[in-house]
């Protein structure tokens, strides 16, 4: 592609300072950039990322840019965009494990995979784990009372394994030396006791791992162990990456652990072009692997390197800066300003001072929640600040719990960080427990909570006095509700009789006494009754999903979700498709049945309750974080709260089975390390303020010991005095405490620029119906797989790995073609099991057909599953090209279909009509500067092919379509356009509003 090369460095260089300059325009070889905090990192980066696009000192497919997270991945990758013209875009920005992931399936029969292979959450190794419990060789590890015991500490050992690269081999051979020099020591049963418990550690690594490939599996720690063992043993391979990836870029150096560094090495010789952005003193993850040792390990390995170092903040005021400052020298002499000579003291840009840290020291932990609280409302009541401007940052989730409370009474709206826990939010709560009601009738409680959701809204004295009946007869609340219509005269108890975790009843005194359940609570106790078991009965053909998502799809509440148009309430819709998508994972793992999910059912919602990065482009309120979490984003005012010795530092905690020393590969500082890690994240906390930072603690929080200031305040402050006089609260404020305030108004926040990335499907999807596209690709409303997509998808599967292996490997036999269809395959949408055993074998038919084609006729293309992006205005438009074959200068874009298609001219119609296949060619012709030849539509089902030929006035029609959808998305216009056909055979048509008016 023809792009010509910049005329003059200019404009991306224009607005930065002179270090940020120096560190964009390196030449070559390799570069730390020591990057405080606040001094425009991301800028450097990216900006150095353009240069070197635009100045033609690489291709896009030269460039590697790698962070830790797929967030920060997609920040990096839009900023990217924002900068550089099409030509450029398609660049490879990936997290580490991405990037490995993509390595692995590239070369996967090499490591024992296929290139389809599985890769686990932590969750579901633990699912995995329990499987296998009896297949793996423990012992002491497996205490026959309860061999699931220590599960979920072996998966943490075999991921530090992975951290230090250390694969079962050098584990087993440590074992052995280990033995063998306890061999020599009769006496010391301690050390015959470790080489034990290190053989056994050692061996069911070595089993876990070969029962990962036996099942085509990997975890997610393979995903970098795999790739350095792939470069290490395979010198081919190694050389075609080197080659490949001419310049590397890493940001946020100082998290890397070793095995990431290692695969660093292995892609970037020592005098490669390599660029870091680190900052020692920002390094906070050491409790899941970080290796701060990397940094001046990069220092000797790659010995030739130039070193920035950017100091000038554009974020706070010179006061924080240098209470920071103050703070962070405390772990010297092992931080990289000492051990290098360099200076790290940040100056504020402008030399702008600011206001001076506070500290405010309370009596309880209430009082201090409430003056936090009361201050941010008395600035947002005042008009001085927004709820956005503040963030309360906790040294844990648990910790947040009194402030979220103090938040609520007071009217202020808050977002949370651990509020993405899926499990942790009452639409999750509910959905667990309608899988509960339905495997277990005597489930009381789970009877009870769905009863009372807006499933059913059954009036709550009903259901009291159900419950204490179900109580004192020591029968399922099921049971009792069961015989309402033989037994109308069923009590209610009296309010002495109600037990204490009886929630209040509604209805007033009265209610409690006044008879018999009610007609509309009998009502509803019998659609609930009669919902089950209808379901139950459909348990014997349908999977776990199928049946939650018939329950919630007939009793209309999906339908009622889809309205959604408050905040919270798309919030409770985007929760329901999260639990969806992780419950379809679970059923992967489990088989898919009711009873085998609810045997897995602890461990399921562990799956839901792994950390999900979230958009951050919240509505306007205050921003409760974990520091952790809070790493990289900046806010007006910072409250930092909790600051006692205890909760912060924290006291080490050790894990309950430790990967051997000898195995940990990063040399510890001199100091106490967990002290300076602690004191690390402190200044992380510090340096998210830009204008205000109030240090908050009180001395009790609960217990009988009055507690100390942290260590880290004094510090931070230079105060002499460890025991401030504490603020206390008057009489009438503790009692003014409860009263509930009105709420504040809930703004949205301000927009921020951005790009919108619109695919062929969402397009189609907007030109059938906005509707559609809102529920599809904005509210992510659940839907359960339609026969047609089950059937398609595994079809295309198949033949998307039998070209791939044309490509790469030894040829693909029928055996493993099929194999591949079958591990695709999901019981999910068909209209019996008859249906579903005639479509399995008509796909079995159709792929053999195609086997026999290729084996006659061997076709080999130039691509396949081709990822695409290019510009158009201000929007991006993203796809992935199904197969491109070249002949000499000829291009032909390929996709393939499963409908059964036999007529040849509606083959064509259907190609040149393919709003898909046109903006397919579209980016081609964008990203090429010439169309494509023709554009092919294959029909496995028939072997008809369709094909087309666009036009330049085709192109502009594909622009204009991707324009107006841009135009309408953005401007939150979602109409329904109801049509019969479309309506038909549209997944949302159960609970669309508008999809009956055809009819």
């Amino acid at each position: 592609m023809n792009v010509p090369a910049l005329t003059t460095d200019e404009p991306l260089l224009e607005d930065l300072t002179a270090a940020q300059r120096e560190a964009v325009v390196h030449e070559a070889g390799p570069l730390l950039i020591v990057a405080g905090a606040g001094t425009g990192k991301t800028t450097v980066i990216t900006r150095r990322i353009a240069w070197l696009l635009m100045s033609r000192r690489a291709q896009p497919d030269e460039l590697l840019a790698l962070t830790f997270t797929e967030k920060a991945a997609a920040e990096m990758e839009e900023r990217v965009d924002l900068l550089v013209p099409y030509g450029y875009v398609d660049v490879a920005i990936d997290t580490f494990h991405a990037f490995g992931d993509r390595l692995l399936r590239e070369h996967a029969l090499r490591v024992g995979l296929s290139p389809q292979f599985r890769v686990l959450s932590q969750a579901e190794q633990l699912v995995f784990l329990r499987r296998h419990v009896f297949d793996l060789p423990l012992g002491e590890f497996r205490p026959l009372a309860d061999p699931a015991r220590f599960l979920d500490a072996l998966a943490t050992v075999f991921a530090r394994a992975k951290d230090e690269a250390v694969g079962p081999e050098e584990f087993l051979a440590y074992a052995s030396a280990l033995e063998r020099h306890s061999g020599g020591a009769p006496a010391d049963e301690a050390l015959r006791t470790q080489a034990r418990r290190a053989r056994e550690l050692a061996l069911t690594y070595e089993a876990y791992q070969r029962l990962l490939r036996e099942s085509d599996a990997a975890d997610f720690g393979d995903q970098v162990l795999l790739a350095i063992q792939l470069l290490e043993r395979h010198p081919d391979v190694l050389a075609a990456v080197q080659s490949r990836v001419r310049h590397l870029l890493v940001d946020e150096f100082q998290d890397t652990n070793f095995a990431q560094f290692r695969l660093l090495q292995l892609l970037a010789r020592p005098d490669a072009n390599i660029t870091v952005v680190a900052d020692d003193d920002q390094s906070i993850y050491k409790w899941r692997g970080a290796a701060i040792s990397n940094v001046l390990k990069f220092l000797d390995h790659y010995a030739s390197v130039r070193t920035v170092v950017l100091t000038e903040n554009f974020r706070s005021g010179q006061a924080i800066l240098d209470c920071a400052y103050r703070l962070i020298r405390f772990n010297d002499p092992d931080r990289l300003e000492v051990k290098q000579g360099i200076d790290k003291r940040l100056i504020a840009r402008g030399a702008r001072i600011g206001q001076a840290p506070r500290f405010h020291v309370f009596d309880t932990v209430s009082s201090e929640a409430d003056w936090v609280t009361a201050t941010i409302r008395g600035a947002v009541e005042s008009g001085a600040r927004r709820p956005g401007d503040f963030a309360v940052l906790v040294r844990s989730n648990r910790e947040a719990d009194l402030f979220l409370r103090a938040l609520n009474v007071a009217g202020v709206p808050w977002q949370f960080s651990g509020g993405s826990r899926l499990f942790a939010r009452e639409e999750s709560k509910l959905l667990i427990s309608c899988l509960k009601a339905l495997a277990d009738p005597d489930d009381s409680l789970s009877w009870y909570h769905v009863a009372s959701s807006a499933l059913y809204r059954c009036p709550m004295a009903d259901l009291a006095a159900v419950l204490a009946l179900a109580t004192r007869t020591n029968q399922s609340f099921r049971a009792v509700a069961s015989r309402l219509d033989q037994d109308p005269a069923v009590p209610r108890p009296t309010a002495s009789a109600l037990p204490s975790s009886t929630p209040p009843l509604g209805g007033g005194p009265d209610s409690v006494v006044s008879g018999v359940v009610s007609e509309a609570g009998k009502a509803q106790l019998s659609e609930l009754l009669a919902d089950v078991g209808r379901l139950l009965e459909e348990s014997r053909r349908h999977s776990a999903g199928q049946l939650l998502y018939r329950w919630l799809s007939d009793r209309g509440w999906l339908a009622a979700l889809s309205l959604a148009e408050r905040r919270e309430e798309v919030a409770q819709l985007q929760t329901v498709a999260r639990f969806f998508t992780q419950l379809r994972r679970a059923e992967e793992l489990t088989g898919g049945g009711l009873p085998e999910l609810m045997e897995h059912l602890e461990l399921f919602q562990a799956m839901g309750n792994e950390p999900v990065e979230e958009d951050d482009a919240w509505a306007d309120r205050v921003n409760v974080l974990t520091l952790h979490k809070a790493k990289g984003l900046e806010f007006p005012v910072v409250f930092l709260v909790g600051l006692v010795h205890g909760r912060f530092p924290t006291p080490q905690r050790r894990d309950p089975i430790e990967l051997p020393e000898p195995l940990i590969k990063d040399f510890l500082p001199a100091g106490d390390y967990h002290l300076q890690e602690e004191r690390r994240l402190f200044y992380v906390g510090m340096t998210r303020a830009k204008e205000e930072l109030h240090l908050t603690c009180a001395y009790d929080y609960g217990g009988k010991t009055t507690r100390k200031v942290s260590q880290f305040v004094l510090e931070a402050l230079d105060l002499a005095s460890p025991s401030p006089t504490a603020k206390r609260s008057s009489a009438r404020e503790l009692i003014e405490r409860a009263q509930p305030r009105s709420p504040l108004p809930l703004h949205q926040a301000p927009a921020r620029q951005h790009i919108l990335r619109l695919d062929p499907h969402g397009l189609d999807d907007y030109q059938t119906c906005p509707l559609k596209y809102h529920y599809s690709h904005v509210l992510r409303i659940p839907v359960l797989r339609h026969h047609l997509v089950v059937y398609g998808t595994a079809l295309h599967k198949a033949v998307e790995a039998f070209f791939t292996r044309v490509l790469a490997g030894p040829p693909m036999d029928e055996g493993e073609l099929l194999g591949i269809f079958e591990r695709h395959w999901h019981s999910e949408g068909f209209l019996s099991r008859e249906h579903e055993e005639l479509r399995r074998a008509q796909g079995h038919q159709t792929l053999r057909r195609f086997f026999a084609r290729q084996q006659d006729h061997p076709e080999r293309p130039a691509l396949i599953e081709e990822k695409f992006k290019f510009p158009l205005d201000d929007l991006l438009i993203v796809g992935r090209w199904d197969r491109v074959d070249r002949h000499g200068d000829e291009a032909v874009i390929i996709d393939y279909k499963s409908s059964e298609v036999r007529d040849q001219a509606a083959a064509d119609r259907r190609a040149r009509d393919s709003l898909q296949m046109l903006v397919y060619a579209l980016a081609w012709r964008t990203l090429h500067g010439r169309p494509p030849d023709r554009v092919e539509l294959r029909f496995l089902e028939t072997d008809v092919t369709g094909s087309a030929r666009f036009t330049e006035d085709d192109f502009e029609r594909a622009r204009t379509l991707l324009r107006q959808a841009a135009q309408g998305i953005r401007a939150h216009a979602f109409p329904a356009q109801p049509q019969e056909f479309a309506c038909r055979w549209c997944a949302f048509q159960s609970i669309c509003p508008f999809a009956f008016q055809t009819r």
